[in-house]
Order: structure tokens, then C-alpha cells, then sequence
């Protein structure tokens, strides 16, 4: 089985550990593949970023993520498009219901992360539900949020990520579970996320290809499109044409 955490951040942005500290505690977790992503703040900071990564020797599976945290719809527009074509992953900081709402209306978002987040409601409705599935955009629920709170506060966490589940499931929208680590302590093993997921409703199966099926594809469907070789509504079959003798 191949698992992912696709929301690990590193010390770029709110992170402890070093990129190479974290492969190492992923390779101890027997993940297939981790995306190393912190809060967006400029190009060039990707692009170091991608070269650290491009220069450590390892085989794990690394994705390049950027997280975007906007205050206005405007604002995340321009974040999401000047990102895009430079990673491998885009998520959104989400929590204010606007955000949100923006977020799952836009397909070139890969992921909103923790909508419920410093909310006593869940931050998504039946509408941000729907363009989630229709835009193909996954919601994520964040181990993070329940390792960081405590008594009260964890109960309506808990709460509200059942309900987003329970949204997403019967409107058909993508789930990814992550540990959203902003250290490799707080990393967890793929079946950990799976059961995770599991716990707040999910199917077995369901609940396995939050960490497996799910980000594996967000990831091999965007390096497509970073390569070329996927247009909207097109796919460059190369392999399958160069087989055929094309």
C-alpha cells in the first residue's frame, strides 16, 4: 500500500525541521511520499524550495506544495494563479467561510485545508460541498487541529470534521487526511491518518484512500500538467500512443 501526507510543513515558514529531517522521519513512518508545504510568500522562495529538493538523494515520493493564506477573494485569486504553474500542490488556509466558499470554486485549488478551523460551525454547507465535487477539490480533514486542542474545543473540532465528512461524502467531493505537521513529531504513519479518518466516519476503504488513492492522483494529475502532457479535458497519452508504434 502506498500512503501519502500531502501537508507537512518545514522551517520555510511555521516549521521545526529541516526538509532532510523530515524525509528521514517519513522514511521511519513508511510513507511513499510526503508534500512539503509551507505558507506561500514568493516565487523565489518556491524555487529554492524545489532546488533543496531536487538535491537530496532519496526515493521517496516529494512533492512540492505551497499553502495559501488570503484575506480577500481577490487576494486568493492572485495567490492561487501566480502559484500554480510552480508547484505541485495548492492548498488554501481556510477557516473564514469566504475563503472557503472561494477556495472550492476554483479548480486550479488542489486542496482546502481544515474549513472548520476557529469556527464553532463546520465553515462548509451544502454549496461549498457541491463545487467542491464539481471542481474536483479536496477537503481536508488535519490531524493537526485534534493533536494542538484540548477538551471542549477538541469536541467541536471532532464534531465539525464529521460533519464536513459527511458532506463531502454525499455530495462525492475528494477527502485527503494529513497531519499537517509543523514538525516531524507530529507526523503520522499512513494507517495512523487512515484510522484517523475511519474514526470520524469514514469507510474503511473510504477512510485508506485519504492517504493513498486520493493525493497520490492530485499529485500524478498536476506533474502531468506541469510536464505538458495534460490540458484541460486532454491527456497526451505518449506511452499508449508509442506502444501502438504511433
Amino acid at each position: 500500500m502506498r500512503f501519502y501526507d500531502i501537508h507537512v510543513h518545514s522551517d520555510a515558514s511555521i516549521g521545526e525541521n529541516s526538509i532532510e529531517e523530515i524525509i528521514k522521519q517519513a522514511k521511519r513512518l513508511e510513507l511513499t511520499g510526503i508534500a512539503v508545504t509551507d505558507y506561500f510568500s514568493s516565487l523565489n522562495d518556491i524555487k529554492q524550495t524545489r532546488e533543496k529538493i531536487s538535491n537530496i538523494d532519496t526515493d521517496l515520493d516529494i512533492a512540492l506544495g505551497a499553502v495559501i493564506r488570503a484575506e480577500t477573494s481577490d487576494q486568493l485569486k492572485k495567490m492561487v494563479k501566480d502559484v500554480r504553474k510552480h508547484v505541485d500542490l495548492v492548498l488554501v488556509h481556510g477557516g473564514d467561510y469566504r475563503i472557503n466558499r472561494e477556495a472550492v470554486e476554483m479548480p486550479e485549488v488542489d486542496v482546502l485545508c481544515h474549513p472548520e478551523l476557529d469556527r464553532r460551525d463546520s465553515g462548509m454547507d451544502h454549496i461549498t460541498a457541491k463545487s467542491a465535487a464539481e471542481n474536483k477539490v479536496a477537503i481536508e480533514i488535519n490531524f493537526r487541529e485534534i493533536l494542538e486542542s484540548f477538551k471542549k474545543h477538541r469536541v467541536y473540532v471532532i464534531s465539525n470534521m464529521k460533519k464536513n465528512i459527511f458532506l463531502a461524502k454525499k455530495y462525492e467531493a475528494p477527502i485527503v487526511a494529513t497531519s499537517g505537521a509543523a514538525s516531524i513529531w507530529g507526523m503520522r504513519a499512513g494507517r495512523e491518518l487512515a484510522a484517523f479518518a475511519f474514526l470520524l466516519g469514514l469507510p474503511l476503504s473510504g477512510a485508506i484512500n485519504t492517504v493513498s488513492a486520493v493525493p497520490e492522483k492530485i499529485i500524478h494529475i498536476n506533474r502531468e500538467k506541469l510536464a505538458g502532457k495534460r490540458l484541460p479535458g486532454v491527456k497526451v497519452a505518449e506511452e499508449e500512443n508509442k506502444g501502438k508504434g504511433v
